[in-house]
């Protein structure tokens, strides 16, 4: 992934699944998961919001740049709001103005102190998305960790999907082959009744033959006994 790819400005559609998402978790949004429960459930957290984003048109980035992202974010409505003089109406957007009703309108008085650096966590200044503007102020400290190696047991679903897969294409195209050998046998049946029906009319066209010749042959029987006949008659009549 490259550095142009990652620095370039996300698109209102994952600007916007960000804070629907963090709308359904607070404690995510405002940085409460902690202890090792809490920080488990932020990395599945965060890998299924980093998924989510990544699918939707715009840049494509890491998990950790994501949720530097966030925190910027969060530091620039903070400080808009500051220097406008504590008056969420210089807001511009819409979704500036949901995320500080959302996040920021009730802890707006309090300081930012430092984040304890626990295992797995790295603390990282981070700069903010609206630096050049001369009301800028620091941003949050984020949180950064490496996205979760899917475990043992979601390769292996992945895997036993991929051979059901397999297995259903093969038992697909076993039925079918048997509805191809079903059709065959069919079509060897009706073979086997046209020739028998051929051998029949054969059989009848033979025995047609036969009843001719052997009418033939009365024929020629009958004609050689006429002729046999006058034969005696002329020699016996007298001169």
């Amino acid at each position: 992934m490259t550095d142009r790819v990652i620095a370039s400005r996300p698109s209102l559609e994952q600007v916007s699944a960000i804070v629907d998402f963090m709308e359904k978790h607070p404690a995510l949004a405002l940085g409460q998961l902690r202890g090792l429960e809490g920080r488990d459930e932020s990395k599945k957290l965060w890998f299924k919001l980093t998924r989510i984003v990544n699918n939707i048109t715009g840049p494509t980035r890491p998990m950790k740049s994501w949720i530097k992202y966030w925190a910027d974010k969060k530091s620039t409505v903070r400080s808009k709001v500051l220097s406008g003089g504590g008056d969420p109406n210089n807001l511009c957007s819409n979704i500036e103005k949901k995320i500080w009703d959302l996040f920021l309108a009730n802890d707006s008085g309090k300081t930012r102190g430092a984040v304890k650096q626990e295992s797995n966590f790295i603390e990282e200044s981070l700069y903010n998305e609206d630096s050049m503007d001369q009301n800028h102020v620091e941003s949050d400290p984020v949180l950064a960790f490496e996205e979760p190696v899917v475990d043992f047991e979601e390769r292996q679903m992945g895997i036993m999907e991929k051979l059901l897969k397999v297995m259903s294409d093969q038992a697909a195209a076993m039925t079918q082959l048997a509805h191809a050998s079903h059709a065959n046998a069919q079509a060897m049946e009706r073979l086997a009744d046209a020739s028998q029906i051929q051998a029949r009319a054969i059989d009848r066209l033979a025995t047609t033959f036969e009843t001719i010749s052997a009418a033939t042959h009365d024929v020629r029987n009958a004609i050689v006994d006429i002729d046999a006949t006058m034969k005696r008659f002329y020699s016996t009549s007298p001169t």
